[in-house]
């Protein structure tokens, strides 16, 4: 595994809090499907960009095998990465992120899991112990207690509530996604298995937004509270007026636009690197390591909007520190 393979995935952890970062600041500008939707469609133009370079530098060859092959997985990956979305969004909407929050971090662990039962990745007991052991971190670290403790008091509330079951299924999406893209990354190398996951995660977001279209007679919308603002998420994509607003940049919506593209832009970056690490490290300890964006996340609220961490979040982040460490060593 080696110092390389564990360096990758704390690029790949900073490249996803980045990507996070800057599309939670752009969907305040904007709605969150029309976000989310702007950022894959320009990351899949990224991603093209770089393939062009990257075969006309290296002169990469793909055999029609590997392409039909990596393209049935992408088929799966691209759902996974559009439901997981969706229903992250809409675990947020109905939930509490105390709650939310610390579920989505343990999706390495159902990556791990896959990987070792169907790739056959072998994991010495003390390596299993140590990713165990960061993503523990993870959890600790993404885990208000002071939330929670406000949220059980309320007479009404239930811990299996339904914010927590779309937060589960999330989370498994995830965690079959990051296991997808690494299982193809062993057979078809590490670009072709990220831009079919791109190509299709945004073929079915589209075909989402039209089943919505269609059933919406009423013009109903989904309310996210991703923040406290009190948007709504509308599933429809941007229309032509609201993409025209891109010429005036210092507008709201145009700087929304803006960090939509900034934030796929990076993220598929961040998707490259990880199938690229797949390739050197496990697929489970590259996506243990991954997870880690919590903590980017984290460090933003603490700098800008100068939030405090609890004692259990230190806690954490020293479990998280000491496990990736000793992965490390």
């Amino acid at each position: 595994m080696g110092l390389l393979g564990i360096g990758l995935g704390v690029i790949v952890a900073l490249l996803f809090g980045s990507s996070d970062i800057l599309a939670t600041l752009a969907t305040r500008r904007l709605r969150t499907f029309k976000t989310t939707f702007v950022s894959q469609l320009i990351g899949l133009l990224a991603l093209l960009v770089l393939g062009i370079i990257v075969y006309w530098r290296w002169h990469l060859s793909f055999t029609f095998t590997g392409l039909v092959l990596s393209a049935l997985i992408g088929i799966f990956t691209g759902l996974c990465a559009a439901l997981g979305y969706l229903l992250f969004y809409r675990a947020l909407e109905v939930g509490s992120v105390s709650i939310v929050s610390p579920i989505t971090a343990t999706s390495s662990t159902f990556t791990l899991v896959l990987s070792v039962l169907i790739l056959q990745e072998r994991l010495s007991f003390g390596h299993m112990g140590l990713v165990i052991l960061v993503i523990l971190g993870l959890v600790l670290a993404s885990t208000s207690l002071v939330e929670l403790r406000a949220l059980s008091r309320q007479p009404r509330h239930s811990l299996w509530s339904q914010g927590v079951r779309w937060a589960i299924v999330a989370t498994l999406a995830f965690g079959a996604m990051d296991f997808g893209i690494g299982a193809s990354a062993s057979m078809n190398g590490w670009f072709l298995p990220v831009l079919w996951t791109r190509i299709f995660s945004i073929g079915f977001l589209f075909l989402a937004s039209e089943w919505k279209r269609r059933k919406r007679i009423s013009h109903t919308h989904i309310t996210a509270n991703l923040d406290a603002s009190g948007r709504t998420l509308s599933l429809s994509l941007p229309s032509l007026e609201e993409i025209s607003y891109i010429r005036s940049p210092f507008s709201t919506l145009g700087f929304g636009i803006l960090l939509a593209l900034l934030a796929g832009t990076i993220e598929s970056l961040a998707i490259l690197t990880f199938s690229f690490d797949t390739r050197i490290a496990t697929t489970g300890i590259t996506s243990a390591i991954a997870s880690s964006y919590a903590l980017v996340t984290l460090l933003f609220g603490l700098i800008v909007y100068r939030e405090r961490l609890a004692a259990n979040q230190l806690f954490g982040i020293g479990v998280f520190m000491v496990g990736l460490i000793l992965l490390a060593v």
